[in-house]
């Protein structure tokens, strides 16, 4: 037992333990520009932007030693097939809830999605086509409130969001914390020593939710829906049929009737 606990240590003291994500092995280690998946909607998946490719899959899951996630890259285009099966509802709820997957790029110019669940986060470019069918969600966390252009196509039953991601809420202000430190407001708990002093969270940036995009182009059929409610969009070429939805804003929609 002491050998083995040993040999554990040396194991554990050889990970990074600066890599946020060293809980999660890596599967493949190769850069792409695109991303074709199969599978993954009974859990989450989650996308962002790293210097470094690569996709990772948490340990202490089952599937990471049993192989139920398959990935390679031909090309430039990642492709992924996460078999959408658990061997009981104890792993159904676990999946249900976690963050098994994890993929990282430098960046990603399409999605191609049938039956995922994937959401990316402070996603940092102007531009992204989506292609999603099956039971499917993508979900969009922008790291820019001005984008160029967006390419979506959906069918069967699938659902695309777009929004600005909840960090820059008051990223500015943070900004000006660091750089400013007397700047930044304080509290002072009365009858307190002055070491219980602490910083005041910093207020809300207003419109921080807003996006400005250039130009949208969406093909949404069957029960799908998207949702671009959050953006100001200059030009909008949509075809949807009539058991589809789409959510703009007011903006607009007056926008589109001039």
């Amino acid at each position: 037992m002491f050998a083995s606990n040993v040999l554990l240590k040396k194991e554990y003291d050889k990970v990074d333990k600066s890599d946020l994500y060293w809980t999660y092995g890596k599967i493949l280690e190769q850069p792409f520009k695109h991303l074709k998946i199969n599978g993954g909607n009974v859990t989450n998946i989650a996308f962002e932007q790293n210097p470094n490719a690569s996709v990772r899959v948490f340990k202490n899951w089952d599937g990471y030693d049993k192989g139920a996630v398959k990935a390679f890259v031909k090309n430039d285009t990642l492709f992924i097939t996460f078999a959408n099966t658990f061997q009981n509802q104890n792993e159904r709820q676990w999946l249900r809830n976690s963050t098994p997957i994890r993929i990282f790029s430098p960046e990603l110019l399409s999605i191609d999605g049938f039956d995922t669940n994937i959401e990316l986060f402070k996603l940092k470019q102007k531009g992204i086509k989506v292609n999603l069918s099956g039971k499917s969600m993508v979900e969009v966390e922008s790291f820019l409130s001005r984008l160029d252009t967006l390419y979506i196509t959906q069918k069967d039953s699938t659902k695309v969001v777009f929004e600005m991601s909840p960090e820059v809420m008051n990223d500015n202000i943070k900004s000006t914390a660091q750089t400013n430190p007397k700047e930044t407001p304080t509290i002072q708990k009365e009858g307190f020593p002055s070491s219980s002093i602490m910083i005041a969270p910093p207020p809300i940036k207003k419109g921080w939710e807003t996006m400005n995009i250039q130009f949208v182009e969406a093909d949404v059929k069957d029960v799908s829906l998207l949702d671009i409610g959050h953006a100001q969009i200059k030009s909008l070429k949509l075809n949807i049929t009539d058991s589809a939805a789409v959510i703009i804003s007011g903006g607009t929609l007056k926008t589109i009737r001039k």
